[in-house]
C-alpha cells in the first residue's frame, strides 16, 4: 500500500489521506431500533420497555435509540415478519405460539398440556433456557430471555366442564399455531383459527365464542369483556419474547450492545418473575368481575393429558419441533414427578 501511495501524483495522495482520515475520524453511527407489539400504549410493559429505552439511549449518548409500535398498528404477528424481512421493522415482542416462525424450538415450553404447574416449568427453564435461547440467536435473531406469562385457560360464554361440553363451540387457535390446532383435532374439536390482533374482533361478533389465553394478557387485551366462563385447567405455559434481527443489531458497536444486552436482560427477568404472579392477580381479578369458574371433571383430565401427548409427539416426528428436544423437556418434568436425578436428561 505505501509503495503504491508513493507513486501517486502528490493531489491524489493528499485527497487519499484526507478521506482515509476523515473515515477514522467520523463517528459510530447510531441506530435506531424499531420495534412492534400488540401489547397496548400505556401498559406496564410498555413503560418499562420506554424506560429501559431510555437507560440505554444515555449511556450510548444516543448512539442506541428505540422506537415502539404498541397496541398492534404495525398489524399481527406475520405482518410484523413481514415488515422485519423488507427491513421496515427490526423485531418486535412476540408470544410464545408466534416465535415458531423464528425458529422453530422456540414453541417448545407452550406446547399443549405439557407442563402440569408452574413449579414444572421453573425446572425445566433453569436446565433448558440457555439453550433454547442460543438456538434463536443461531437463527439470527437477538433475544433477551423469557419473559413468563402464566398459564392459558379455556374461557367462554359457556361452562366446559368436559368435551362434550365443547360440541358446537368456536373455539379460537391463534393462526399458524400448528400445536394447538393439532391437539384441538386430537380431542375431537374444530377450531377456528384468526390473528391475535383479531380476537376481540371475533368475540364481539360471535365469529368465536371460545378462547384460550392466559388471564393477564386477556384483560390486557379487553377478550374478558367477551366471554363468562374459565375452566380451572392449565392449558399451556404461555411466554412472550423480544426479538431483533441479529443483522441490524450487529451495526450496533460492541460497547453498544453489551449495554443494550445488559439492560433488556434485566427489564426482561422483571418481566418474567413478574408474570406468574401478575397472571395469578389476574384470575382473582376475572372473577372478583363476575367471571366463574368452572371446575373440570377430574376423570377426563389424564385421559386428555394422554390424546394430547400423543398429538405433540406426532407433529414433532413430523419435524415441528425438534423430538430431541421435546424428548430432554419430558424426560425432565418425568424426573421432577418422580423424584429422581435429572442428570442423564440433558
Amino acid at each position: 500500500m505505501t509503495s503504491v501511495i508513493k507513486k501517486m501524483p502528490m493531489r491524489f495522495t493528499t485527497s487519499l489521506m484526507t478521506v482515509l482520515l476523515a473515515c477514522v475520524a467520523l463517528p459510530a453511527v447510531a441506530q435506531t431500533i424499531k420495534l412492534a407489539t400488540v401489547v397496548p400504549e400505556g401498559s406496564a410493559w410498555m413503560k418499562d420497555m420506554r424506560a429501559g429505552a431510555k437507560e440505554i439511549s444515555e449511556r450510548t449518548q444516543d448512539r442506541v435509540k428505540f422506537k415502539f409500535y404498541g397496541g398492534g398498528v404495525q398489524g399481527n404477528d406475520k405482518q410484523v415478519l413481514r415488515k422485519m424481512r423488507i427491513g421496515q421493522l427490526h423485531g418486535g415482542a412476540f408470544t410464545s405460539n408466534a416465535l415458531g416462525e423464528f425458529q422453530k424450538d422456540s414453541v417448545l415450553y407452550a406446547m399443549p398440556m405439557l407442563f402440569s404447574n408452574l413449579e414444572e416449568v421453573q425446572f425445566v427453564r433453569q436446565r433448558m433456557d440457555d439453550k433454547l435461547r442460543l438456538l434463536l440467536e443461531g437463527a439470527g435473531y437477538v433475544n433477551f430471555g423469557f419473559a413468563g406469562g402464566g398459564f392459558a385457560h379455556l374461557m367462554s360464554n359457556h361452562p366446559i366442564a368436559n368435551l362434550d361440553d365443547m360440541n358446537g363451540l368456536k373455539v379460537w387457535i391463534p393462526d399458524g399455531d400448528r400445536l394447538s390446532y393439532g391437539a384441538a383435532k386430537a380431542l375431537g374439536i374444530s377450531p377456528v383459527t384468526m390473528p391475535l390482533t383479531d380476537v376481540l374482533t371475533g368475540l364481539q361478533t360471535e365469529l368465536i365464542d371460545t378462547i384460550m389465553g392466559p388471564p393477564a394478557a386477556t384483560i390486557v387485551l379487553q377478550w374478558n369483556t367477551g366471554v363468562s366462563y374459565i375452566t380451572e385447567l392449565p392449558l399451556a405455559y404461555i411466554f412472550a419474547m423480544l426479538v431483533i434481527d441479529k443483522k441490524v443489531f450487529d451495526r450496533i458497536q460492541t460497547d453498544d450492545q453489551v449495554i443494550v444486552r445488559e439492560v433488556m436482560e434485566r427489564v426482561y427477568r422483571g418481566f418474567d418473575q413478574q408474570g406468574n404472579e401478575d397472571n395469578e392477580k389476574a384470575y382473582q381479578a376475572l372473577l372478583d368481575d363476575g367471571m366463574k369458574p368452572v371446575t373440570p371433571d377430574q376423570g377426563q383430565i389424564p385421559v386428555w393429558r394422554d390424546v394430547v401427548r400423543a398429538s405433540n409427539r406426532e407433529l414433532a416426528r413430523e419435524g415441528v419441533v425438534d423430538i430431541a428436544l421435546l424428548n430432554e423437556i419430558e424426560c425432565y418434568i418425568d424426573a421432577y414427578r418422580t423424584g429422581r436425578q435429572a442428570d442423564g436428561c440433558g
